[in-house]
């Protein structure tokens, strides 16, 4: 079943790098996580309106569960997750769920 897993950035007190995150993060989670067999399916990033309290939203879609705990708790993940610092000075909000409709 596909998974979604959504990464909500809140407004830190340094600008989010949107360059850095597009041209540099997440073409190295594409790499490791997408171009491996890794099980991530696609990726989207959306710039939101600042005054909601968030300035990023990243929604990753995996092919199941299985593959999403084996990536964020690969040594490849702890590196992606350890590039966090280069482009904002907050931890995301994860949120991860099953897709059950859709059109």
């Amino acid at each position: 079943m596909t998974v979604i897993v959504t990464l909500l950035y809140p407004k830190g007190s340094k600008p989010f790098d949107m360059d850095y995150y597009l041209n540099s993060h997440m073409q190295l989670l594409q790499k490791t996580w997408q171009n491996s067999s890794g099980g991530l399916q696609k990726w989207q990033v959306v710039k939101l309106d600042p005054s909601s309290g968030y300035v990023t939203k990243c929604i990753l879609e995996w092919d199941n569960q299985e593959n999403v705990a084996k990536a964020f708790g690969s040594e490849d993940g702890k590196k992606i997750l350890a590039d966090i610092p280069n482009y904002c000075d907050v931890q995301p909000e994860q949120h991860v769920g099953e897709v059950v409709g859709g059109n």
